[in-house]
C-alpha cells in the first residue's frame, strides 16, 4: 500500500511545482526593436547579432540575460564605442516590451600612416632600440565599408620591409550573417631575414644590396557562422617565394629542401566557440578553438600538418572586483622534412610566456598556459575631453585599470637538437605582477614585471590587440 501512496504524493508534488513555475514565469512579447545612432551601419548588421527578434515570446526573468548577451555581441562587432540597451513595457499592453538600442559609432576611415616595429613584440624592440628595424606603411583602412562591417585595406610599405597589400574582408554572403568570405593579396621583398635561432633568439641577417626573400601571397578565406558565437573557418593560401642562395648557406634546413624558389599551398581549418564577454579584454566567459594547419610545396618535397588547440576561461569572483583567467594553447605537428620556418613554437604569434619576451623556444610541438589573477583598481569610467569636442568620435572615452599577478608555464618539444638553444625540451615557467589600462578603440596598454625560471627578470611594456 505504501508504494502506490508514495507515487501519488510525488506525482501531486511534481504537478504543483510545474503549476507554480507556470504561474511565476511571466512570458512577455518583444514587440519591436528601435535602433538609434547607427548613421552608417545598416540596421540588419545590428539586428542579426541579437539573441531575440521582434515577435519573440520570452520569460520575463530571462530578459536581463538576453540584454547582457545582446550588449556583448554588439560590443564584439568592434564597430561601436558605446552600446546602450533600454527595455520599456508598453503602457496599454504590459505584457509587451519595446527594446531601444542606442549605439555610438566609431571612426571608420583611417589613413594608414603606421610605424611597424619589426620584432616579435614591443619589449624585444625596446631592448635595443634598433631604428633600422622599422617599416613605414601608408595607405587607407576602412573598417565598416558601406556600413556592412566589411573591412577594406590598401597599403604600401617600405624601410625594413618593402611591399604592398590589398585586403577585402568579412564580406557577408547573406543577410543572416552565416556565410562570409575574405580576400587578401600581398607582395613583399626583404633585405632582412630570420635564418635560424641562436642563443634562444631568431638570428636576423641583413645584407645591403641583396634581396634575401621575395614573396607573393594570396589568400581566400570562407567562414560559416551557424550561430552568433560559433564559427567554422577554412582558408586557402598560395605562396610564391624566392630566396637568395645566401639564406640556404646560412641554414640549409631553412625551408626543407635546397631549392631557391617555391610554390607552396596551405589549407587551414579551425572551429571556434566564443562565449567571452569582450574580446579585447575578457573578464567572463570561455573560448574554444581547434584547428588543422597544412602546408605542401608544389613538388611535394615538403609536407606538413599541425593540430592546434586553444582554451580560455575567464571568471569574476563572487561579484567582487577580483577576476581569474587561464589561457591554454598547444600544437602538435608532423613533417616529412626538417624546416626552420615550420618550427615556430613558444614566442611566436599569441603563444607567449610572460617573462620570456626576449626569447623563443622552437619546436614541432608545444603547450603554453597563461594564468592570471586580476583586481579592478578603477572600474569602467566614461570621460568627455572638452578640448576634443570638435572630434566627437574621439572626445568621449572609457577607461578602466586592472592590477594583476600572473604565472605562466610552457614546454616546446624539438626533435632537432641545437646546442646554442637551451629553452626547447625543458619545462619553462615565469611569474610576476602587472598593470593593464583598458580604453576605447580596443586599446589595452600592459605594464608587467616578470621573473622566469632562469632567474632573468625585467619590466615589459605591451600594446595589446584583440585575441580572436
Amino acid at each position: 500500500m505504501k508504494a502506490p501512496f508514495v507515487r501519488i504524493v510525488l506525482l501531486i508534488s511534481f504537478s504543483l511545482v510545474l503549476s507554480l513555475q507556470s504561474v511565476t514565469a511571466q512570458p512577455v512579447k518583444i514587440d519591436n526593436v528601435v535602433l538609434t545612432g547607427n548613421h552608417i551601419t545598416k540596421d540588419y548588421i545590428i539586428l542579426r547579432e541579437l539573441p531575440f527578434t521582434p515577435g519573440d515570446a520570452v520569460d520575463e526573468a530571462a530578459l536581463p540575460d538576453l540584454v547582457k548577451r545582446a550588449r556583448e555581441n554588439l560590443n564584439n562587432l568592434l564597430l561601436f564605442n558605446f552600446v546602450d540597451i533600454v527595455l520599456e513595457k508598453e503602457a496599454d499592453r504590459p505584457d509587451n516590451v519595446s527594446v531601444t538600442i542606442a549605439v555610438e559609432e566609431r571612426w571608420y576611415v583611417w589613413p594608414l600612416v603606421e610605424i611597424k616595429l619589426e620584432e616579435r613584440n614591443l619589449s624585444t624592440w625596446l631592448q635595443h632600440w634598433d631604428f633600422t628595424k622599422i617599416t613605414l606603411e601608408g595607405g587607407v583602412r576602412i573598417d565598416n565599408f558601406l556600413g556592412l562591417k566589411h573591412k577594406l585595406v590598401v597599403s604600401v610599405h617600405g624601410g625594413y620591409q618593402w611591399g604592398a597589400f590589398l585586403g577585402y574582408r568579412d564580406i557577408s554572403l547573406d543577410r543572416e550573417g552565416k556565410h562570409f568570405i575574405s580576400l587578401d593579396v600581398q607582395g613583399n621583398i626583404s633585405h632582412n631575414i630570420d635564418a635560424f635561432s641562436r642563443d634562444n633568439k631568431p638570428a636576423r641577417f641583413n645584407i645591403p644590396g641583396i634581396i634575401l626573400e621575395s614573396k607573393v601571397e594570396s589568400k581566400v578565406n570562407y567562414s560559416y557562422r551557424p550561430d552568433i558565437r560559433t564559427i567554422h573557418n577554412i582558408t586557402f593560401f598560395h605562396e610564391f617565394t624566392k630566396l637568395a642562395d645566401t639564406v640556404l648557406l646560412l641554414n640549409p634546413t631553412y625551408w626543407g629542401d635546397n631549392k631557391t624558389q617555391r610554390n607552396a599551398f596551405r589549407l587551414n581549418y579551425y572551429y571556434r566557440l566564443d562565449q567571452r564577454d569582450y574580446h579585447p579584454y575578457p573578464l567572463n566567459g570561455y573560448y574554444v578553438r581547434a584547428g588543422l594547419n597544412t602546408y605542401i610545396s608544389s613538388n611535394a618535397s615538403v609536407r606538413y600538418a599541425q593540430i592546434t588547440l586553444g582554451l580560455q576561461y575567464f571568471k569574476q569572483l563572487a561579484e567582487s572586483r577580483w577576476y581569474v583567467s587561464t589561457v591554454f594553447s598547444g600544437g602538435l605537428s608532423i613533417s616529412n622534412a626538417q624546416a626552420y620556418i615550420l618550427e615556430k613554437a613558444i614566442g611566436y604569434d599569441h603563444n607567449m610566456l610572460r617573462g620570456y619576451e626576449y626569447t623563443v623556444a622552437d619546436g614541432q610541438s608545444f603547450m603554453v598556459s597563461n594564468n592570471t589573477l586580476k583586481y579592478n583598481i578603477l572600474p569602467k569610467r566614461t570621460f568627455t575631453l572638452n578640448w576634443l569636442s570638435w572630434l566627437p568620435k574621439f572626445s568621449k572615452i572609457h577607461l578602466s585599470i586592472y592590477a594583476n599577478a600572473h604565472f605562466d608555464m610552457g614546454y616546446a618539444f624539438n626533435k632537432s637538437v641545437y646546442p646554442f638553444n637551451t629553452l626547447s625540451n625543458q619545462f619553462l615557467f615565469a611569474g610576476g605582477l602587472g598593470l593593464d589600462i583598458v580604453t576605447y578603440y580596443d586599446l589595452v596598454l600592459g605594464f608587467d614585471y616578470s621573473i622566469n625560471k632562469q632567474g632573468r627578470d625585467g619590466f615589459f611594456f605591451s600594446i595589446k590587440v584583440p585575441f580572436i
